[in-house]
């Protein structure tokens, strides 16, 4: 909830929490900025006229962040005029509720809301991150633009097998985890330039630009190398390795997950179809260096 009126917060806050909401009560635009950083709240209330960061301007400001663009918009003011209304929309605000309001209403509305973002088919419902519709679209955007971008395949090796031996539920934290590190070493290195999508099960995508690429991938192969060995028993993770059955039904030892990100680069005008094609054999050369030692990242050189 932003609000540079204090009792509009408490007001809010205090109905919203009879409803088991948690409400985060903040006062002006910076600190908005300043608290998405690290949070990712489902909705924002959101009100127009504020010193310093107008609601106009923050409302454009989230919408414009990687981050931050899928979150749900609720514009909360005593502007009643036509033009607040469509600006605001245009800046992608999702609703426009006037003051005073009915606090009925209000509560309908968010529920909508939230209720049609959970809904969404578009993204991912473990991850909630955008799907291959979206993923292509943001290619051929920047395709389009003739921008100079990265294309990254990420996906996790011997994830079938930890999912045999520790059940699907933490399998699932596995691919969470996947999600939130992408994000967050994204945004470390790319600042706003980037998009992270779910193809589906261990794999995902992340586009950037060309230079920031190799430093994203660096970063989230080195981080998951150093938090996977968690996600093991201290047995299995002192052998290095998980016993299961194989595609083949062979008994196998596994080694702990590790992560391949091929990275290929189009610097001309390419099909969609051919850039995953690329992706995808550089992703199966990196798997198979019989060189390497836990994850990696792999670049397509070729001219």
């Amino acid at each position: 909830m932003v609000d540079d009126d204090p009792n509009v917060g408490l007001l809010i806050s205090a109905v919203l929490k009879k409803y088991n909401y948690a409400v985060t009560t903040l006062y002006g635009g910076s600190e908005v900025l300043a608290f998405l950083k690290d949070n990712t709240p489902d909705l924002i209330l959101l009100d127009l006229r504020m010193p310093g960061i107008d609601g106009y301007a923050l409302c454009k400001r989230i919408r414009e962040a990687p981050a931050t663009r899928d979150i749900p918009v609720i514009i909360l003011s005593g502007v009643s005029e036509v033009d607040a209304r469509v600006t605001t929309i245009e800046l992608g605000a999702d609703d426009y509720i006037t003051k005073p309001f009915d606090v009925r209403e209000l509560r309908a509305r968010i529920n909508r809301i939230l209720k049609r973002k959970s809904e969404d088919t578009s993204l991912n419902p473990l991850t909630k991150l955008p799907g291959s519709p979206a993923i292509e679209e943001e290619v051929l955007r920047r395709l389009q633009g003739k921008e100079t971008f990265a294309f990254c395949y990420v996906d996790a090796d011997n994830f079938k097998a930890y999912n045999d031996v520790y059940g699907y539920a933490k399998g699932d934290e596995v691919i969470k985890t996947i999600a939130s590190l992408l994000l967050g070493k994204a945004r470390e290195t790319s600042g706003d330039d980037y998009f992270v999508g779910h193809v589906g099960g261990d794999d995902f995508v992340l586009i950037t630009s060309s230079e920031k690429a190799e430093p994203a991938a660096k970063a989230v192969t080195e981080e998951f190398d150093r938090l996977i060995p968690d996600f093991y028993t201290p047995e299995d993770r002192a052998r290095g390795f998980i016993t299961t059955l194989d595609r083949s039904n062979n008994t196998r030892q596994f080694p702990l997950m590790s992560l391949t990100v091929a990275i290929v680069a189009p610097r001309t005008q390419q099909h969609y179809a051919k850039i995953v094609e690329s992706a995808a054999e550089l992703k199966r050369y990196g798997k198979d260096l019989s060189s390497r030692r836990g994850s990696i990242y792999v670049k397509d050189r070729r001219i």
